[in-house]
């Protein structure tokens, strides 16, 4: 039996932008996804999150699955229109994904053999906090170590990634490296290169006084509300991903002063930008404004729609008194946490 965990992520800045070549700054989060791996004849899966959905496979299906998953794939990037994907992924129980995220592993480790994978999250599914990439980067780990597989964390992420494409349609690869590196990292994906640089001593203090707040599950996937944004006319959603791509780099160099007058300033404006994009929900621009009024700084987190707010606030307990009488469930968080790793059995 092998256990691994991966931590989730969430972006100081650069939701949607980065989908377009602008660079984003990640930080893990202290809530982390827990996958057990165990030896088994055929292939089975258990998310605790979806208790009920039990699923069990022999490897010829499990590639089957794959193969015509990795089709609808390619086709919706042909197409950029990956709504026929979505939909085959989700059909009994989301079969598609996960089956598939299972083949891609084993086809890129060479595992030939079966196995059950049991998965225990902390982080909230459709939260905006990289559910799906933790879960990509901790299975995907737990499989080599259970097959002695040698393997780099640059590999992990690299396959860690295809796996995101199956439900994301294109992600930027952000997720998944801030999942898979840990820490606060630098996230920039060119034509050529995906930049990938951790911040540890440029800003080697840890970020404290930001809340997580969960206002509800998004009714749409991340990959449905990348898509969105791409029917944006295109010189409107430019104008807006510019905006946010620029306000990265002060964002970084705020960080780096300790100009927290700036870095609210930063969130607030990413916010407005964000809901320009068509992202936003009403409840989230609520809590937003309420938390502008006092002094403070909100925006939403991963590709929008509902999930997760960040909040941010030198005086916590002002913070804390507002959010709790909007009645939403919230956490503090460390940001920054160790990457993948292997737990104690």
């Amino acid at each position: 039996m092998i256990k691994v965990s991966a931590p989730g992520k969430v972006y100081l800045i650069g939701e949607h932008s980065v989908v377009y070549g602008r660079p984003a700054i990640l930080a893990s989060v202290g809530k982390r996804t827990y996958v057990t791996v165990t030896p088994s004849e055929e292939i089975s899966y258990l998310d605790l999150a979806w208790p009920e959905i039990f699923q069990t496979w022999t490897k010829k299906e499990v590639l089957a699955i794959t193969e015509k998953t990795l089709k609808l794939w390619q086709k919706g990037n042909q197409k950029k229109d990956f709504s026929q994907l979505f939909s085959f992924i989700k059909k009994n129980g989301y079969e598609g994904y996960r089956a598939t995220i299972l083949g891609i592993a084993m086809k890129n480790l060479g595992i030939k053999n079966g196995f059950s994978v049991k998965i225990k999250s902390q982080i909230p599914t459709g939260a905006g906090l990289g559910s799906s990439a933790s879960r990509a980067v901790a299975l995907t780990k737990a499989l080599a170590e259970l097959f002695k597989k040698k393997i780099s964390l640059k590999k992990i992420n690299q396959i860690a990634l295809e796996q995101e494409k199956i439900i994301h349609g294109t992600p930027s690869g952000g997720d998944n490296s801030a999942s898979c590196f840990g820490g606060l990292i630098w996230f920039e994906k060119r034509k050529r290169k995906t930049i990938v640089k951790s911040l540890k001593k440029e800003i080697p203090y840890q970020l404290s006084n930001f809340l997580f707040v969960y206002i509800g599950e998004p009714k749409k996937t991340t990959g449905e509300l990348v898509q969105a944004v791409r029917e944006l006319k295109k010189e409107y959603r430019e104008e807006r991903i510019e905006k946010i791509g620029k306000m990265a780099y002060q964002m970084r160099r705020a960080l780096r002063q300790k100009d927290f007058q700036r870095v609210k300033e930063i969130i607030n404006e990413t916010q407005k930008n964000l809901a320009e994009l068509g992202v936003s929900t009403s409840e989230i621009e609520e809590l937003a404004r309420a938390v502008k009024k006092i002094g403070g700084a909100a925006k939403l987190c991963g590709a929008g729609g509902g999930g997760t707010v960040l909040c941010y606030f030198e005086k916590k307990k002002k913070l804390v008194d507002l959010i709790k009488s909007f009645g939403y469930p919230f956490w503090e968080s460390e940001l920054g946490v160790e990457g993948v790793r292997i737990e104690k059995k």
